[in-house]
């Protein structure tokens, strides 16, 4: 079977040819393009250009060039539908087997085409109806132009409760596959499905590539009842951590200007845009990830944090920094005035007034310890002594050892500490990094281990609240990590005789076991922060571990299933097992939703 020519481009677009050309090639910029020497023949003299935004390389001494695919080929010895298949893998697009369509590739593009026709729905709503041309007309009373919101493919939801499922049924969409995309959601009485999204103006969420992967759904009506936004459940195609939104539009603005600026909503990446910001892309109220800084960096190695500075947004965000300076990134910080954000400042001070404010930004640790200085929490010396610990542990992701160094010697003047003792502490931080050490703000922990923390930190907050509501969903054993293993046993053990240990019992407890106490120490000198939604975290941390859990079983189960396919034989057993786990994985979704509070989305 044909790979079909809309899928070989979504793989191209997604394929970010600097990244896979640098893994071949030393590149370095060189105005739009990127130049290196040549591994198609001997130079001394770098001839070899990639250009991003067209997406070729050429090499002006042998005259070789293409595109991403080509280069691959050339490079690997390999056919165009093996280097297109390698590419699908690096991009995480599903290709389906040759002379075949798998079941797994097969519901990937019924949620793509599902989110697709509904964008387009919501388009037409907008831009068609009557109630959508007063929502068009909020958007331009807010000066965002016509071209901004057909760049952005923004939409209205008609307030109605089948709406988008009756415009999908009569072009012959399966309900069931709106709902997986979590566009319709099931009726408690089993009746039936009702639209998620009424009443609210859409902004399509989109992959690299420029595919929808998803929504997000903002109250048109102050006095409106429910959230000020609703987000589309995490699906096959759409998850959080791994999408910035505004990406798609941005890309090429980062790579012109090899920066990106970091911004909280959505509408802040429009009004960006629209005054000739095109390099901006937002987190949409997520904690900063791994994965979201891998993709940055597919761009840019410089990123721009720009928030209102005293948001909870801006805490979380600042918070995450280690993890894109862990990544390579180099991060300034330009917070706005309170109760600021890029739109408004945009639209009350002019773009000129932004430009200078961006040239104004602090590095990470500058702005913190300004903020510690205006907060009169450098003022004692054990003030100082937090403070230099803290900063440390983010000296410490930074990978350049010369950059490291004049780091510490910067710290060392501004708090007044011998340089030898803060060097002598990075030096234990750095063991500490290897070791394995749990740090509530730590870069290195991956996902699942900053999961686990999270919930060690709100069980030790407050166990009589939090300890039935996680261990209906996990026990103990789930604990990857054996220090936060043994700190949950013990709380669990409590939990269980119905009574919550205190921090002494637990250190009791573990007092024969340095590591675990350590790490016991180290939670507890840590605290969330009050802007911290206890719940939507809690949710969040139960749900990546769980999720973990189920998905590495799927994952081995679609290997047995490929595998066996390969051999000329299919498990009737194991598909169904895969089957069962996937409902498994939506039921304990739902469970964990309704058992927490019904109104997060998860």
């Amino acid at each position: 079977m044909k790979i079909p020519d809309e899928t070989i481009q979504d793989i191209r677009d997604a394929a970010d040819i600097v990244d896979i050309v640098s893994q071949h090639v030393t590149l370095r910029k060189r105005g739009k393009a990127y130049m290196g020497l040549c591994p198609f023949h001997t130079e001394k003299t770098p001839s070899f250009s990639v250009d991003p935004d067209k997406g070729f390389y050429h090499c002006f001494g042998c005259g070789a060039g293409g595109n991403v695919f080509t280069f691959v080929m050339k490079m690997e010895g390999v056919t165009f539908v093996e280097a297109v298949r390698s590419l699908a893998e690096k991009t995480g697009i599903p290709l389906p087997a040759l002379g075949e369509s798998n079941d797994q590739t097969r519901e990937t593009e019924r949620l793509y085409r599902a989110n697709q026709f509904a964008a387009s729905f919501f388009q037409r709503s907008l831009h068609k109806t009557e109630n959508g041309r007063k929502a068009l007309g909020y958007l331009e009373k807010r000066g965002f132009s016509i071209e901004t919101i057909k760049a952005f493919q923004i939409g209205f939801a008609p307030d109605r409760w089948d709406g988008l499922m009756h415009a999908a049924a009569c072009e012959h969409l399966q309900v069931s596959d709106l709902e997986r995309a979590g566009l319709v959601v099931p009726r408690k009485d089993g009746s039936g499905f009702y639209d998620r999204f009424r009443g609210r103006l859409m902004f399509p969420i989109h992959a690299p590539s420029g595919r929808v992967v998803g929504f997000g759904g903002r109250i048109l009506k102050k006095d409106e009842k429910g959230p000020k936004y609703i987000n589309s459940p995490e699906t096959p195609v759409y998850r959080k951590s791994k999408i910035l939104y505004g990406l798609h539009q941005s890309k090429a603005g980062i790579r012109r200007e090899d920066q990106v600026l970091l911004v909280e909503g959505y509408t802040d990446v429009m009004r960006l845009q629209q005054n000739g910001f095109d390099y901006a892309v937002a987190s949409s109220g997520t904690a900063l990830t791994d994965d979201q800084a891998r993709l940055m960096m597919r761009y840019t190695q410089n990123a721009v944090l720009v928030y209102d500075g005293d948001s909870a947004g801006f805490t979380a965000a600042l918070r995450g920094t280690d993890i894109l300076i862990a990544a390579g990134l180099k991060v300034i910080v330009a917070p706005l005035p309170s109760g600021s954000d890029p739109d408004t400042y945009l639209r009350e001070q002019g773009p000129d007034q932004f430009s200078e404010h961006l040239r104004s930004a602090q590095t990470v640790i500058d702005f913190r310890l300004d903020r510690l200085h205006h907060a009169g929490k450098l003022e004692t010396p054990s003030h100082k002594a937090a403070a230099a610990r803290r900063i440390l542990e983010t000296i410490a992701a930074i990978r350049d050892p010369v950059e490291r160094n004049l780091m510490v010697k910067d710290i060392s003047e501004k708090l007044g500490i011998d340089e030898a003792v803060l060097v002598l502490q990075l030096r234990q931080s750095g063991q500490t990094h290897h070791s394995g050490q749990p740090s509530s703000e730590q870069p290195h922990l991956s996902a699942r281990q900053s999961a686990e923390q999270g919930l060690v930190m709100l069980l030790l907050e407050d166990a009589s609240r939090w300890a039935k509501k996680v261990f209906q969903f996990i026990q103990p054993q789930a604990f990857t990590n054996r220090e936060a293993r043994l700190v949950a046993e013990g709380i669990y053990d409590g939990f269980l005789q119905n009574a919550a240990p205190d921090a002494d019992t637990l250190m009791n407890r573990l007092s024969s076991d340095p590591l675990a106490l350590q790490y016991l120490s180290d939670i507890l000198s840590r605290s969330l922060d009050d802007e911290t939604d206890r719940v939507r975290f809690g949710v969040d941390c139960l749900w990546q571990i769980c999720e973990m859990n189920v998905r590495d079983q799927i994952a081995e189960i679609s290997q047995r299933i490929r595998s066996a396919e390969k051999a000329g034989s299919g498990d009737l057993k194991l598909k169904k097992q895969y089957i069962a786990l996937r409902q498994d994985l939506k039921n304990k979704r739902q469970a964990i939703n309704e058992a927490w509070e019904k109104d997060v989305e998860i």
